[in-house]
């Protein structure tokens, strides 16, 4: 009897526990089937939320393009037909008009032609000009000028964010009898990279803020040493310009531009062994350029952009080059050199939502 006593209980202890399993099991399976019906529907709900804020963002991209293109197609037209004709109002009209297409569509439009056409057209009317108004043509023209440099202006301020910019470069020009010019007719050495910590440079290059731009904020010491460290570590080419002016004019400059690979050793610059990399580049640069359409790319995933700053002469007293220029004249150009990342995207270069969702849907497989 003492021996069927544990027996029992153990049998009596294994009743209770199949009771119990199949209780939890009967109740289990349920509860499972409900929380597996949630978390479906939750995730049904947030693909939902999803594919709307999707559609949103795509319906009001598309709305803003449709309405930038009307935009831009109607003050075309106002700028191109404009009821004042040839008179001063007139082309205050069209001045006004350009500057607003420039405003908005800079990132999309390449205004130049259009500046350069209707700067050609107030110098023409300035010329032909002979009484009261004379003055007026020539504030006209200045007003152009300036549109333009507020315009190149605002584009370097984003640009040497992550950039590099080199200021107050100035150039004789060229004697057109190849005569010896009392000064040396093209720069300095202009380093398109990151000096900091590097040597051997005095006398040759143009002299610069250390160091690659970095947005505001605490870390932009961090960052200014971040990209420096990798300028100088990672085995990437360095290049240098230099600028050579072939002929100054009121509203440009025609250069020739030297590219050069800098070669260091210990961190010193070795100037035998920088040498040019490719011929020359001619062009014509002007207040009209700007530094998001005209840029030049390098080997190594950055671009370049050399931007005119005016003419200045020292042989008079205020420095103010007059054209046409006289024989007796001294003129040297004024530039600006900046130095972005390709990986800059600018407004024209972004995908829109869809296609970035498009590319997530086949990496996905959705």
């Amino acid at each position: 009897m003492a021996d069927e006593q544990p027996s029992g209980r153990i049998k009596r202890f294994l009743d209770y526990l199949e009771t119990i399993s199949k209780i939890l099991g009967g109740v289990s399976i349920p509860i499972a089937g409900l929380f597996v019906t949630l978390a479906l529907h939750q995730q049904t709900e947030s693909n939902q939320r999803a594919q709307l804020y999707a559609n949103i963002m795509t319906g009001r991209e598309k709305a803003d393009s449709d309405v930038r293109a009307q935009m831009f197609s109607r003050l075309l037209d106002r700028y191109l037909v404009t009821s004042g004709g040839a008179t001063l109002d007139g082309f205050r009209d069209r001045v006004m008009f350009l500057d607003l297409v420039q405003a908005n569509f800079e990132e999309y439009f390449n205004a130049r032609p259009l500046f350069t056409r209707l700067y050609e057209q107030i110098r023409d009317q300035e010329r032909r000009t002979l009484g009261g108004d004379r003055p007026a043509w020539g504030a006209l023209k200045q007003q152009l000028f300036e549109i333009a440099r507020d315009t190149t202006s605002r584009q370097v301020a984003l640009l040497v964010r992550s950039g590099h910019l080199t200021e107050d470069i100035v150039v004789p020009m060229t004697p057109a009898d190849n005569a010896t010019p009392s000064q040396p007719s093209v720069s300095q050495r202009i380093a398109l990279y990151s000096t900091r910590g590097l040597t051997g440079l005095n006398g040759l290059f143009v002299p610069a803020e250390d160091g690659w731009a970095a947005p505001p904020g605490p870390g932009a010491d961090a960052g200014k040493d971040r990209d420096t460290g990798r300028s100088q570590e990672d085995g990437r080419k360095r290049y240098s310009i230099i600028i050579r002016v072939n002929q100054i004019l009121e509203s440009a400059a025609k250069v020739t531009v030297f590219l050069y690979e800098d070669v260091y050793k210990k961190k010193r610059l070795v100037p035998e062994e920088s040498v040019a990399q490719v011929r020359p580049i001619e062009f014509e640069v002007s207040y009209f350029s700007t530094p998001y359409m005209d840029n030049t790319r390098l080997f190594g995933g950055s671009r370049f952009s050399v931007i005119y700053d005016g003419c200045i002469d020292p042989s008079v007293e205020d420095q103010v080059c007059r054209f046409p220029l006289k024989a007796s004249a001294q003129p040297r150009a004024q530039f600006k050199v900046i130095t972005f990342d390709e990986a800059f995207l600018s407004q024209r270069d972004r995908p829109y939502v869809d296609q970035i969702l498009e590319k997530i849907g086949a990496s996905k497989g959705w």
